[in-house]
């Protein structure tokens, strides 16, 4: 699970730890919990807990056994509910971190001007730059002011494998295994 407030580089940072474990053909799924709730109006928490308790075990139908969950996640009774959802063996929950300031101004720089909600949410990621890190729960507090997402990303795929969520004796020289193996390369590449 990867949490933090908006603005802390959640999805910068799954996508670039997604593509370390692509290449290293580490299988997973990935998923935005927020794209679960998005339209109007926003679906409440226990609607979206509801589809990725489904998606994930659909999932592990297909055979994936490592979820990477992004979440906003406000409160303890949040996080734990989450966690239940994705009904996992074993965890790790991972914080990212930034300064209020920071994170605002991140919501400023990435959402349209246009958007109503954008100076709310700027406000709000201020609010839980300081309030989520502190949540009972959280294993793994990774700061990402001045940081770019493969850095945080590399730090975070260490932890996972320290905590034995997948295979930590895979290729991590770098080579693109997952393209070699499967003869296709990501759709990001």
């Amino acid at each position: 699970m990867l949490t933090g407030g908006p603005g802390t580089g959640k999805s910068s940072v799954l996508r670039a730890l997604t593509t370390l474990l692509d290449n290293e053909g580490v299988e997973h799924g990935a998923i935005e919990s927020e794209q679960l709730a998005w339209g109007t109006p926003w679906l409440p928490d226990e609607r979206v807990h509801e589809q990725l308790a489904a998606i994930c075990r659909l999932q592990r139908a297909y055979g994936r056994r490592l979820f990477l969950v992004a979440a906003t996640t406000e409160s303890e009774a949040h996080l734990r509910r989450l966690l239940a959802a994705v009904a996992a063996e074993r965890s790790l929950v991972a914080c990212l971190r930034a300064p209020g300031d920071v994170a605002a101004a991140r919501v400023l720089a990435r959402e349209p001007e246009r958007w109503a909600g954008r100076d709310a949410l700027a406000a709000h990621a201020r609010e839980l730059a300081d309030a989520i890190p502190r949540l009972p729960g959280i294993d793994l507090v990774l700061d990402t002011d001045d940081r770019d997402e493969e850095e945080v990303a590399a730090e975070l795929r260490e932890a996972v494998a320290a905590r034995g969520l997948f295979d930590a004796r895979l290729d991590l020289t770098g080579s693109d295994v997952g393209a070699t193996r499967r003869g296709r390369r990501h759709p990001r590449q």
